[in-house]
Parts: structure tokens; C-alpha cells; sequence
């Protein structure tokens, strides 16, 4: 039993000893076999485990605690798969997202596919976190990059999370067009736009977008939907009913369109609780 146990790993050097020991000592060769055996193995397992928790580029979900959800997961790829018109994107068994047969394109957004193409293949590794319920994350956010060096190519390889909270989507209301215009897919695009594009977002001009929103209406405007106007949404003291003074945070969107020769603009609204979803100003950050 014990022969065929250590008969896989080779050892160079300790057989020998172990030889020349056992006319001696027959339990002092068996004990240091046994010994070299289990650091051999030790090392192996190591290796393995660093080879699993490595980052590897492209976006996929966490291993960890935060780990989103058969159903969250299922309910990001159909709305990237919408976003992209990528028919064949999904996650895979290990949780990363793969794009299938990139020639196989139902509608969609050009820049969209130019995104998660440039996530895929790119030298950054991002993982997706859910934070339901969180007081940090609004709606979405991307953390800081850790750098790692790959151990095959000493390539330096950025590390960050996307940090999703579903709950706060719960609390959307407004217009059909508004709400397609801003969500799940949308929030993820706009960090994977901070992430692997490098760009920003509006700082102290609340009328005003920031280059990263300038892309994501690009988008916005190639799947027929409502551009946003501005980056801060605007928050005010409502009634509502025996809850008493609600603060609504809203956001407005717009679109144009030819009518009667002439070029119309209409706009759509959307709100939601400011006390459920952000506590105050700068409480939380996402998109």
C-alpha cells in the first residue's frame, strides 16, 4: 500500500539514501521518504492554488463570498447580450465571460462590442462583486487596480472589481424608455468604461457629462435609446403620502426625432428614493 502510494513522485537523490539506509535502519528510510513525499506534495499544492487565485484578464465572476448569483449572473448576460448584439456572449462554468462566435451579431451597439471586445482580450482582470444592500455602492462601481506580475511572462496584469448593488435597481421608477436607458448592462458598460478605456466621469458639473458618460450615450444613441444630459442627478424634497417628505434623486434623458420636418426632442425621467439608494451626498459612488 504504501509502495504504490509514493511510487508517482521522483525524488532524485532520496531513493539512493533511502537504499543505502535501509539495510540499517528499515523505519528511519520509510520515515524520510515519507517525509520528502510530503514536502514534494506540499510544494505541488501551492503551486496549484496560486495557478486558481492568479487574476487572469477579462471579466468574470467572483470566486469569493461576493460571488453573484446563477440568476444575477443569467440576468447580466442577457442584458450584454442586448447591449452587444453578441448572440453567442454568456458566462461559462468558471464564471468568465466569453463572446462565442463574434460574427454572429443580432442588432446592438458597435461600441458596445468594441468594449467587452477590448475587456476580453485585454491585460486587465476584473471580477464581478454583488453588494446588495450596501451603504458604499450606488447602483455600480469600480475599485482601485492592484497590479500583479504573470508568472509565465512578467507581464504586470491589473486587478479590479465591479461592485454591483441589485437592490438599488429595485428602486427605480420612471418612464420605459429612461429605464431601459440605465440599467444593469448599462451601469456594468459605464465601470467597464472607467476600467479597460481609462476615461472619467463629470467632477463638480452637475449639467455636464464626463467623457466616460459621452461614450456610454454613444452607445445609448446606437440602440435607439435616450441620451443622458447630465452626469449628478438632481435631488429635491417630495410628498409622498402618510411616509411623509421623501428626497427624489432624478435623472432626465432625451431624445431626438425628425416630425414634420423638423427636429423634436423628448424627454424622459428617472427617479428613485435618495435616502434608499444614496444616504447623502457623496455616500456612495457607482454610476
Amino acid at each position: 500500500m504504501q509502495g504504490s502510494f509514493l511510487s508517482g513522485i521522483h525524488l532524485p537523490g532520496i531513493q539512493s539514501v533511502v537504499r543505502r539506509l535501509s539495510s540499517t535502519g528499515g523505519l528511519l528510510a520509510r520515515g524520510l521518504l515519507l517525509f520528502a513525499f510530503f514536502c514534494a506534495l506540499s510544494q505541488t499544492m501551492c503551486a496549484a492554488t496560486d495557478v486558481l487565485s492568479r487574476p487572469q484578464a477579462g471579466l468574470r465572476n467572483s470566486n469569493g463570498s461576493r460571488r453573484l448569483s446563477a440568476s444575477q449572473l443569467r440576468k447580466l448576460a442577457e442584458s450584454l447580450r442586448q447591449k452587444t448584439g453578441f448572440w453567442e456572449l454568456r458566462f461559462d462554468g468558471a464564471g468568465l465571460l466569453t463572446l462565442g462566435d463574434r460574427t454572429r451579431i443580432v442588432g446592438g451597439s458597435a461600441a458596445a462590442r468594441e468594449l467587452l471586445i477590448a475587456t476580453v482580450d485585454g491585460g486587465v482582470a476584473i471580477e464581478l462583486e454583488a453588494h446588495d444592500n450596501s451603504p458604499h455602492v450606488a447602483f455600480a462601481r469600480i475599485t482601485a487596480g492592484a497590479v500583479y506580475t504573470h508568472f509565465e511572462t512578467q507581464a504586470p496584469i491589473e486587478a479590479r472589481q465591479v461592485q454591483i448593488d441589485f437592490s438599488d435597481f429595485a428602486e427605480l421608477r420612471g418612464e420605459r424608455e429612461a429605464m431601459a436607458a440605465f440599467d444593469l448592462g448599462f451601469a456594468v458598460l459605464h465601470e467597464l468604461v472607467h476600467g479597460v478605456r481609462g476615461l472619467h466621469d463629470a467632477v463638480g458639473e452637475t449639467a455636464k457629462l464626463g467623457e466616460c458618460d459621452e461614450l456610454i450615450n454613444r452607445m445609448r444613441r446606437e440602440l435607439n435609446l435616450p441620451e443622458r444630459l447630465g452626469y449628478s442627478a438632481r435631488t429635491r424634497a417630495v410628498l409622498s403620502g402618510p411616509a411623509g417628505e421623501m428626497r427624489r434623486a432624478e435623472l432626465v434623458f432625451a431624445r431626438e426625432r425628425m416630425k414634420s420636418g423638423r427636429v423634436r426632442t423628448k424627454r424622459f425621467h428617472l427617479y428613485w428614493d435618495a435616502k434608499r439608494v444614496a444616504d447623502a451626498p457623496n455616500s456612495k459612488h457607482g454610476v
